[in-house]
C-alpha cells in the first residue's frame, strides 16, 4: 500500500518564538527565512512530500500571513487539493479559545480540529511534527519501523551531545529499557539525565501513531489541560503504550534562539552539513521564485559564502548567505552575517556577525558588529544612517 494510503501529517506549529525576537515578532517560527532561498516550514513538507503524505493539517498561533503566503495550497509539496488528500490551514486557534465557553464535557476547539482532521482523512496513522527541530527524515522508513515493532507509538530521536540542549530547554531525552535496544523506559528534561552521560537522545518532536491512538492522546490531553508537543503528550500516557524510538542520523538544529538559527545558516557553509540536510534521498522543496542571476562585478570580493538570485555584489562579503534581491555596494564589507531578501548595504558600511531582516537599509560607513554568540539583529525594513558619528 502506498504511504498516502495509509498517513496523514498534523503538523503543530504552536512553537517557542520568544527567545528568536525580532525575527518572530511579525512571522511564525516555522516561516523563518533559510539558507538564502528556503524557509523553516520547507522541511517537514518536503519530508512529507518524499513520503508521498498529501493530507496535512497546518496548526498555527500567533502570526501566520507570512506562513500562508508561502505555503498556500500546498502545491509545490504535492499537497494542492485532491480526492482524499489536500492542505489545511488552521490559524488563529488563540483567539477562538479566549471566545470559547465550553460545555462541561466539551474541549477545545484547538484539539477538536486535529482529531476531526485525523477523522476525515480515513487514514490508518498520522505523523506529528513541527517546525523547530531542522532535519530531513525518511518518515518512510520510520513508519515501516513502527509497523515491524508493533509499537503504540514511535517517536524520532537523535544522540547528540549534552551542549546540544540549553539550560532550560524544554527538549525531553529519551531513556530505553535496555541498552541499545528501541523500546523506551522514559522521556526526561536533559537536566535530569546523570551528567555522566555525553551522549543524550534527544526527541525530535516527531511521532507516528494509528489514527485511533491519536484521538485517544489528544482527548486525554485536552481533558487534563497537558500542553506541549507530542513528547509531553507521550510521556504522560507512557505506562499505557508500548513506544519505540527511531533514531535518525542525519542533520539536526533545535531551532529555538537566536544564536541556534544563526548557527544553522553558518553550518550551510560547511560541505558536509550542507550534503547531509539536502543532499540525502530526498530533495528540500521550497515555493519556486524566479528571479535573474546574482551580477557580480569586478570589484567583488567572495569568500565562502552563499547567495540566492536577483542581488547585485560590488562589495567583500566572506562567510555569509545573502538572500535574494540584496544589493551591497562598493567597498561595503559584510562577513560572518545573514542577509535577508531585499537589503541594501551602501557604500563603505561594514557588517561583522549581523543578522539583517528583510528590506533592511544600511547607510553609507555604517559599522555594525555582534560576536559569534550573540549575533547583532537588525529589525525587518528598518533603515540605519550615521550622522556626525552617532548611529541611528
Amino acid at each position: 500500500m502506498k504511504t498516502n494510503e495509509q498517513l496523514c501529517a498534523v503538523v503543530n506549529l504552536d512553537e517557542s518564538e520568544s527567545k528568536l525576537m525580532p525575527l518572530t515578532k511579525r512571522r511564525a517560527l516555522a516561516a523563518l527565512p533559510f539558507g538564502s532561498r528556503y524557509r523553516l516550514i520547507d522541511f517537514p513538507l518536503s519530508s512529507l512530500y518524499s513520503a508521498e503524505v498529501n493530507s496535512v493539517a497546518l496548526f498555527v498561533r500567533g502570526s501566520a500571513r507570512a506562513l500562508l503566503d508561502h505555503v498556500r495550497s500546498g502545491y509545490p509539496w504535492g499537497m494542492e487539493s485532491t480526492v482524499g488528500g489536500g492542505l489545511f490551514i488552521h490559524a488563529g486557534a488563540e483567539f477562538k479559545e479566549a471566545l470559547e465557553k465550553l460545555e462541561p464535557d466539551q474541549i477545545s476547539s484547538y484539539y477538536q480540529d486535529q482529531i476531526d482532521f485525523v477523522r476525515h482523512s480515513k487514514k490508518e496513522y498520522v505523523v506529528v511534527m513541527g517546525s523547530k527541530m531542522l532535519c530531513n527524515v525518511d518518515l518512510k522508513a520510520v513508519l515501516r519501523s513502527h509497523i515491524a515493532n508493533e509499537a503504540d507509538i514511535t517517536v524520532v530521536y537523535k544522540n547528540v551531545t549534552r551542549e546540544f540542549c540549553l539550560p532550560d530547554s524544554i527538549a525531553n531525552c529519551l531513556t530505553f529499557e535496555v541498552e541499545g535496544e528501541s523500546k523506551l523506559a522514559d522521556l526526561l528534561p536533559a537536566c535530569e539525565i546523570p551528567k555522566k552521560e555525553t551522549k543524550l537522545a534527544v526527541g525530535m518532536g516527531i511521532a507516528i501513531m494509528k489514527t485511533d491512538k491519536f484521538i485517544e492522546l489528544t482527548n486525554e490531553a485536552a481533558n487534563n489541560r497537558i500542553k506541549g508537543d507530542i513528547n509531553v503528550l507521550i510521556k504522560h500516557s507512557l505506562k499505557k503504550n508500548t513506544v519505540h524510538g527511531y533514531e535518525y542520523t542525519g542533520y539536526l538544529k533545535n531551532i529555538e534562539t537566536i544564536s541556534s538559527y544563526y548557527e544553522a545558516n553558518m553550518d550551510l557553509l560547511d560541505e558536509d552539513n550542507y550534503n547531509a540536510l539536502f543532499y540525502r534521498s530526498q530533495p528540500v522543496i521550497t515555493k519556486v521564485k524566479n528571479g535573474a542571476p546574482t551580477y557580480y562585478s569586478k570589484e567583488a570580493v567572495i569568500t565562502n559564502s552563499q547567495f540566492a538570485s536577483d542581488c547585485v555584489i560590488d562589495g567583500i562579503v566572506e562567510d555569509s548567505i545573502v538572500f535574494r534581491k540584496v544589493t551591497i555596494e562598493k567597498t561595503a564589507i559584510v562577513r560572518h552575517s545573514l542577509i535577508m531578501q531585499g537589503s541594501k548595504i551602501a557604500e563603505g558600511a561594514e557588517l561583522d556577525y549581523v543578522i539583517l531582516d528583510k528590506g533592511v537599509k544600511i547607510g553609507p560607513g555604517v559599522k555594525l558588529k555582534g560576536t559569534k554568540k550573540n549575533p547583532l539583529v537588525v529589525e525587518k525594513n528598518r533603515e540605519i544612517n550615521v550622522e556626525k558619528g552617532v548611529e541611528k
